[in-house]
Formats: structure tokens, sequence, C-alpha cells
């Protein structure tokens, strides 16, 4: 069900549901909610349907000109959480590709050379904790397969189960492109646990993609607002809720 988490005259706050759809399904539950109509709810920033997590949606078409704005330059930030099968090279870096959308396939593919519909891609990441055996028994891990930069089908053998080793990752986008932090872990060997999209063979209720924080300018008022959600109980993000091997 999806939770409101701030409401003004301007704007909506709320957590998306894994398994939502940003644009039109969330709109249409507001409505519900609330006796309106979803045409009143304009969506300023969406995302991955897998994915869960806070999301602001304009109520007048004067705040989401000023939402969309903030968003185009960078003054509406969100950081995103994510759990990922192995452990970075260093405790934090910035991550920077060259992607391709397959609209058919509907993946990314990250790619070597510019050409016609390659975007530059780049976010930053920091390890928040690790974890080594965290994975319940049963949950049979077997070697998985990730992306390498040739914009095929083309996978390299994954380091997914090596040392069973899960990582919390906070993660903040310097581009929007369509699964971008799914993508550009996935094709260093480091899929986000249960996104068999991409490669994970970890079997998971939801992607492990969650929007746990959101700031932004009120439309109205002018002042900086912070907003931030904790992050889902559910496996695998309950085995960092408390200290954990290493």
């Amino acid at each position: 069900m999806i939770e409101i988490i701030s409401e003004t005259k301007s704007y909506i706050v709320v957590i998306k549901p894994f398994g939502m759809e940003s644009e039109h399904e969330v709109p249409a539950a507001l409505a519900q909610l609330s006796g309106t109509r979803p045409e009143e709810y304009l969506c300023i920033h969406r995302l991955d349907q897998a994915a869960g997590g806070l999301l602001v949606y304009a109520k007048t078409k004067k705040a989401a000109a000023d939402l969309s704005a903030q968003l185009a330059d960078g003054r509406l930030g969100k950081e995103y959480l994510a759990v990922l099968a192995g452990v970075p090279e260093g405790p934090s870096g910035v991550l920077e590709d060259l992607l391709y959308r397959d609209r058919q396939k509907q993946k990314m593919f990250p790619v070597k050379k510019m050409r016609n519909g390659v975007k530059k891609a780049s976010l930053e990441y920091t390890v928040l904790q690790t974890c080594r055996g965290g994975i319940p028994e049963g949950n049979e891990l077997q070697n998985s397969k990730t992306y390498t930069n040739s914009g095929t089908d083309d996978y390299g053998t994954s380091n997914e189960n090596a040392g069973n080793v899960l990582t919390l990752a906070a993660i903040r986008l310097h581009t929007g492109r369509y699964h971008q932090i799914r993508v550009q872990f996935a094709s260093r060997g480091l899929p986000l646990v249960g996104d068999r999209k991409y490669g994970s063979r970890i079997r998971s209720p939801h992607l492990a993609l969650f929007c746990h924080e959101l700031d932004f300018y009120d439309p109205g008022s002018g002042e900086k607002v912070s907003f931030r959600a904790e992050m889902p109980s559910e496996f695998p993000w309950q085995i960092f809720l408390s200290p954990c091997g290493g």
C-alpha cells in the first residue's frame, strides 16, 4: 500500500511500493485514497517499477514547473540504498559509463564508444556495510552472468557468489538514465540482489533498490525540505539492521 509522508497545497511526498509504476499507478492509488482524480498528481521524477522509495508529485502546474526545474539543475536531491552481491573495489567511488538502451529488450548495456542512442552515465556510491554469510540457507547461489562493454548479450562470470558477501551502498546519481544504477553495478560483477533482469541469481521478494532520502525547495515557501524513509525490513535489507560480519 502506498504511504503518504507529507502533503501541502503544492506537492505530496509518498513512499512508492515495490512493483508499482510511478507515472500512472501511483497517481491512481493516491486518487483512490483521497477521492480525487489521478491527473491532480503530476509526476516529477520516477523510480523503476521494480524499485521502491520516496517520490514527490506536484499538485499544481506552477509547482510542477518549479520542481521540474529543480530536478534539471540538481537542487532536487535523491539518495538511494542498494544491496549489491559482492563488494565494490573501494569504500566509495564514482562510476562512469557509456550506456545504450535497447528498447526492444527494455535493457541498458554499457558500450565502449559514443554512437546514436548512447548516453553518458555517472553515479557516486559509498559502502555503508558489508555482510558475510547473510544469504538464507536454501537460497542457492549459482554462477551469475553480468554485462560486458559490448552492447550485446555477451556476459562474463560475476563475482556474485564470491565469499557469500552482500554490500549495503548509498548512491547518488549525477545523471538519470534508464536502469542506470542496476546496469552500472551489474557491469562490474555486482548485480543488485533480486535483479534477475541484470544477472542476479539471488532470490529476493523485491529488487534491492530503495530511494530513502529526498530533498528539494518548497515551491510555495522556498525553504529547503528533506524527507527520509527507513529501509525495508524484508530480505536482504534486514540483515543490515543489526551488526553483521564483514
